[in-house]
């Protein structure tokens, strides 16, 4: 087939415009993707100096560690002195307490407890104790009297024994001889039922106290909010978050009357992680 003049100018056209086209796109989708990389960078840049504005230029780690006799959980008054049965307990107000030690996160190792050990009889010979996380500190290091955590926490809401928002007013000390200290506020959801194991496993009450086939439940992680300061510590402002990673062993209670006996003492160590951004200098832990 001949083609004529105006045809080969008129395919010549429409091939320019073709790639024309095509180029356009092009540049309009990577000048798209460099806007975007931009724009991330800037709101990187920003959020950074939202940082350094807001002072908090200061993080560091701590562990803390508390001993069962410096850790209580209150359960309020009830309807009835004893409940007829634990379902019965309503566990809105009941609250956590507890004063540990803080230490240096290189000089506390955490190893595997699987209640295998002899060591671990503490109800008996035939009943050895799960530590919650099946873990527990290899050594705890001397504790330095300037160096704690403490505080309590409220359950706020609740259903049964399922708590689902918890209250927090804690102090975390950290030197010039327990003056130092930064007052922590927390108050968010904290979904954790500290009873599971003891209501809801059918092996929980062959024998009083519990045996040591149940392997308690290691409480959610939280957030909290510095809200001041003593020493020099004042006007501090930041963030901390929480962490749980070793616990006790399960409560104790008693299958002839389904209630908690409180004269059968817990074992193990409560270990948690402290993570803690601020605007003040942060010391070392001993």
């Amino acid at each position: 087939m001949k083609l004529t003049g105006s045809t080969v100018t008129m395919i010549t056209y429409l091939l320019v415009g073709l790639i024309c086209c095509s180029t356009i796109k092009g540049v309009e989708a990577n000048e798209l993707k460099l806007r975007a990389r931009e724009k991330m960078r800037k709101d990187k840049a920003e959020r950074q100096l939202q940082v350094k504005d807001a002072g908090l230029v200061f993080s560091r780690g701590y562990v803390c560690i508390t001993r069962q006799q410096d850790f209580a959980f209150v359960i309020p008054q009830q309807q009835s002195i004893v409940p007829e049965d634990l379902f019965d307990l309503n566990l809105l107000g009941s609250s956590t307490l507890q004063s540990g030690g803080i230490y240096d996160p290189a000089d506390v190792q955490i190893v595997d407890r699987l209640g295998t050990s002899v060591a671990d009889n503490f109800f008996g010979e035939l009943a050895r104790g799960q530590f919650a996380g099946q873990r527990q500190p290899k050594f705890i290091p001397q504790k330095d009297p300037g160096f704690f955590f403490n505080g309590e926490c409220v359950a706020t809401q609740v259903r049964g024994t399922l708590i689902l928002g918890h209250s927090c007013l804690l102090n975390l000390c950290l030197g010039g001889g327990g003056y130092n200290c930064l007052a922590i506020y927390a108050g968010s959801k904290f979904v954790f039922d500290p009873l599971e194991q003891v209501l809801l496993s059918p092996s929980t009450f062959p024998e009083s106290p519990n045996p040591g086939s149940i392997v308690p439940s290691l409480p959610p992680s939280y957030p909290g909010t510095i809200i001041g300061g003593t020493g020099l510590f004042v006007g501090a402002v930041g963030y901390v978050d929480v962490t749980t990673i070793t616990g006790s062993t399960l409560t104790p209670a008693s299958s002839a009357t389904e209630t908690i006996k409180a004269n059968l003492s817990q074992a193990g160590y409560i270990t948690q992680k402290i993570n803690v951004v601020t605007n003040v200098p942060l010391p070392v832990a001993p």
